[in-house]
């Protein structure tokens, strides 16, 4: 059975199992004025309506009354309570839950809630991999260029060390184009297969989270790349699935179109930088 989407004054609860649901009903951490939607529902429904049909515990709502001493029922990102937990922990937390629990993370992670907090969180620790490599490389390669790359011979050790610096502080604008260009080939992937039941904001939510937590696993000698991609694809498409509700068969093929989007569209961009170079040309 497809998972069960909840939400609660308009902020989305997550999405839950038809198990987690009647235990949720049960607990009270559920109520009768919840707005539920899955796969097949042209629009969101309270959840009492819907409660019989589904087969859900509908006696447990003759006394739910919202318990404001509870843990609310979605799980928003430690990363999102950083000034409760401190940053150093927040950021612990995230990367430990999104790399180990990812089916638990995804499922209780907020699909609305804005974009700031984990875009902050992306390029936080983006950039910091980025900068432990520059530092750890730029010594190697300003002692022998050549043995990185024969056209870095050519280069002064004063222009190497420039152009580390340039890019480090370039890098913010750099991964947040990547970040948004990706998400947003996915989630065109999705819409094209009919498996997007979230906003853009959800799957660049959920990769933004799932990104940054891989990116220190890419410090890892010789083989840090290879575990980004497993782990990485593994993720990906857990979250997906939670998030959207997608089935395999979706994902399958939204997977294999986003990577044709991403070609389109950088060819289309390389057709209009070199139209527009003939013509600078032409002109000046």
């Amino acid at each position: 059975m497809s998972s069960i989407h909840l939400a609660r004054h308009g902020q989305s609860l997550g999405s839950f199992s038809h198990e987690e649901v009647n235990e949720g009903i049960a607990k009270k951490r559920f109520l009768k004025e919840d707005l539920v939607w899955r796969p097949g529902m042209s629009d969101w429904l309270p959840l009492q309506e819907v409660a019989d049909a589904w087969g859900l515990n509908i006696q447990a709502f003759e006394s739910s009354t919202l318990d404001t001493t509870k843990e609310p029922a979605f799980f928003e990102p430690a990363w999102e309570r950083r000034e409760e937990l401190g940053l150093l922990v927040a950021l612990f937390q995230t990367v430990k839950t999104v790399l180990f629990s990812p089916s638990y993370f995804f499922s209780k992670m907020r699909i609305r809630g804005g974009i700031m907090a984990p875009l902050s969180y992306y390029l936080l620790m983006h950039c910091t991999t980025l900068a432990i490599t520059i530092l750890f490389l730029l010594p190697m390669i300003l002692k022998d260029p050549s043995s990185f790359s024969p056209q870095l011979a050519a280069f002064s050790p004063h222009s190497l060390l420039i152009g580390g610096i340039g890019f480090l502080l370039l890098s913010p604008l750099i991964f947040t184009l990547a970040i948004f260009f990706s998400a947003g080939a996915m989630h065109l992937s999705l819409k094209l297969v009919k498996g997007a039941a979230e906003p853009f904001e959800a799957t660049l939510r959920l990769f933004c989270y799932t990104s940054g937590s891989l990116s220190p696993l890419a410090l890892i000698p010789f083989l840090g790349g290879v575990i980004v991609l497993i782990i990485g694809m593994i993720c990906y498409c857990i979250g997906l699935k939670k998030i959207h509700a997608s089935t395999n068969w979706k994902l399958f093929f939204a997977f294999l179109i986003s990577p044709l989007i991403c070609f389109l569209v950088a060819f289309l961009l390389l057709v209009v930088l070199v139209i527009g170079k003939t013509a600078f040309l032409k002109i000046f």
